[in-house]
């Protein structure tokens, strides 16, 4: 006679709690496995999952490729990488990025570096309004003690906001779990401000 055998088991946080019955007859021995589905596995893309795409880094790289080898420098203020993690360099450093577009990339509208800049304006925005990012609290997270003050070509300045946004990029599609933002502790260190002034051009552009 086959024996049948019912068990009630509890799965952790990797897997969801199933009954799973497969008979595989040995004789009159019928055995129970478990089937058990990763809960990454389950997970429903928010908005914030499609926020950024590769479309955005092709438009930030088309615009780069678009800036005059002229030789002229930008002077402007970013954030220095140092001991941050990624998730507390992104929270400080696209802030920045915005400011940066804001000052110092200005084009004739409707031409195709303009339009560049106004998607990734859009994009970081709607980072912002969906939530995605928390914005940062100077009350209780400055990262003032990473800002550095840079002179340098749009091109440099411009490879750092593409560095910002390939590391937010593979952050949300490599994570399956919630992103803590808070970054009070990282933004707390002991370190002066950063005194950082990189000269490798000559002018200021007029962009």
């Amino acid at each position: 006679h086959i024996k049948h055998i019912h068990s009630h088991l509890y799965i952790s946080d990797s897997c969801i709690r199933k009954n799973c019955l497969l008979k595989m007859q040995n004789g009159n021995v019928c055995v129970l496995m478990l089937l058990c589905v990763p809960l990454s596995m389950m997970d429903i893309p928010g908005p914030c999952k499609h926020a950024i795409t590769m479309d955005h880094l092709l438009q930030l790289k088309q615009l780069i490729s678009n800036q005059l080898r002229t030789g002229c420098s930008i002077t402007y203020t970013f954030i220095e990488r140092k001991h941050l993690s990624v998730v507390c360099y992104v929270k400080a450093a696209l802030p920045r990025v915005l400011e940066l577009f804001n000052v110092h990339f200005k084009y004739v509208r409707g031409s195709g570096s303009a339009q560049a800049v106004v998607s990734i304006q859009n994009l970081i925005l709607n980072i912002y309004s969906q939530h995605c990012i928390p914005s940062l609290d100077e009350q209780l997270e400055d990262p003032v003690a990473f800002e550095g003050q840079y002179n340098e070509s749009p091109v440099q300045a411009l490879q750092r906001v593409e560095e910002v946004l390939s590391l937010y990029l593979h952050l949300i599609t490599t994570t399956n779990t919630p992103v803590n933002w808070t970054c009070e502790q990282e933004y707390s260190s002991n370190l002066p401000p950063t005194a950082t002034q990189l000269t490798t051009s000559t002018g200021e552009c007029d962009i």
